[in-house]
């Protein structure tokens, strides 16, 4: 799975949802999508490229550059990747039900959040983007799992 079908899920779901997309709350979402993906089926969604810590939060660079010219504006096309053998550039998609599941779930959650509402979220005290401390690193996959094990334990307590 490529990172380019993580951020077509949430575009697509957007379309569909008449939600607007712009890439600071994309770049939210697929992280929230990554992390509950981590922790409930140890499935890393970005194919090993993972998040980076940015000023504004993690981000998966290279989607990022791929929607970075819509600026804050809505993405209105769906991110590409290129098949070496074909020799031809696709639409990625997740064919993964169980990932699909999560990632629905995730969605349902959180598509009403604002882009800085998702981004205040993941700069929270002790979040994954905040242990990480400097811009521009990596942000450990293993940190990421635990914090959404321990959030989604939360979570699913509150509700019962």
């Amino acid at each position: 799975m490529c990172s380019s079908a993580l951020a077509n899920f949430f575009i697509e779901k957007a379309k569909k949802d008449n939600i607007e997309m712009t890439n600071l709350k994309l770049q939210k979402l697929m992280f929230i999508g990554y992390g509950w993906t981590l922790a409930l089926i140890n499935k890393d969604l970005t194919d090993g490229e993972g998040f980076q810590a940015w000023q504004h939060g993690p981000v998966l660079p290279s989607v990022y550059h791929e929607m970075k010219r819509f600026g804050n504006s809505q993405i209105n096309v769906f991110a590409t990747d290129y098949d070496s053998e074909e020799g031809k550039i696709y639409i990625p998609t997740i064919q993964n039900e169980q990932v699909v599941s999560i990632l629905e779930k995730a969605w349902h959650v959180y598509k009403t959040f604002s882009a800085w509402s998702l981004r205040n979220l993941t700069h929270e005290k002790d979040s994954p983007w905040d242990k990480t401390k400097t811009i521009g690193t990596s942000i450990a996959s293993d940190c990421v799992k635990t914090y959404y094990l321990e959030y989604l334990d939360k979570l699913l307590s509150e509700e019962c």
